[in-house]
């Protein structure tokens, strides 16, 4: 009988500190009609999984037995973007903390990745009401022509090059050909001064060697 008795206390005292949490999502332009949301790929969760909630016609979700604590609301959807609310005895930032405390009292407000989990950003007012940010994008949008773009490809600049060589390669070979000899000794000349000028230098393992 007395362990009867306890069993029931403790159950009522379990029962006394959880929580109902609600919410509701509220249309916006990137929502303009919430009775739309498929509920076959949109949910509500608390810290991950621990609490998760479905999402009525009317855009409204409940968690019906949230114990006290601090949580992180998020709005799981394929379809969408919402911003997570921490919540801290319920929270809310771009991510929604909330806080639920032992007066059965909910505090939310927006939080952010990265941000100390003991500061707490701006509030969001109790019962919750989150609106959608964007669409979820899962494809780049195909880019059009850009003809600076194909300048600034390696592979196009080597091929420019080695066409400009083809074009002027026999113009040049030309040029050599018909220079009389005392002008083709001169440049030969040059060659070969600039060559032995190269040779003549000392290598770096020279230069290092007699520091």
């Amino acid at each position: 009988m007395r362990l009867l008795s306890l069993i029931i206390a403790s159950f009522l005292v379990t029962f006394a500190s959880a929580l109902k949490l609600q919410g509701k999502i509220i249309p916006n332009s990137i929502i303009s009609d919430v009775s739309k949301i498929d509920s076959s790929t949109t949910r509500v969760v608390l810290n991950g999984n621990q609490y998760t909630a479905h999402i009525k016609v009317n855009g409204e979700f409940t968690f019906p037995d949230v114990k006290e604590g601090s949580y992180l609301l998020e709005v799981q959807s394929i379809e969408h973007i919402f911003p997570k609310v921490g919540m801290a005895s319920i929270l809310i930032d771009d991510e929604l903390r909330v806080d639920i405390n032992n007066e059965d009292k909910v505090r939310a407000s927006y939080t952010a990745f990265g941000v100390d989990w003991n500061q707490r950003g701006v509030s969001v007012e109790y019962p919750l009401e989150i609106q959608a940010k964007q669409e979820s994008e899962y494809f780049m949008e195909r880019q059009g022509f850009n003809v600076m773009g194909m300048f600034k490809n390696p592979m196009f600049l080597m091929l420019g090059v080695s066409a400009v060589m083809m074009f002027f390669m026999p113009k040049l070979m030309k040029t050599i050909k018909d220079m009389d000899p005392e002008a083709m000794e001169e440049m030969s000349q040059t060659q070969t001064d600039a060559q032995k000028m190269l040779n003549d230098m000392p290598g770096l393992s020279q230069m290092f060697a007699k520091k």
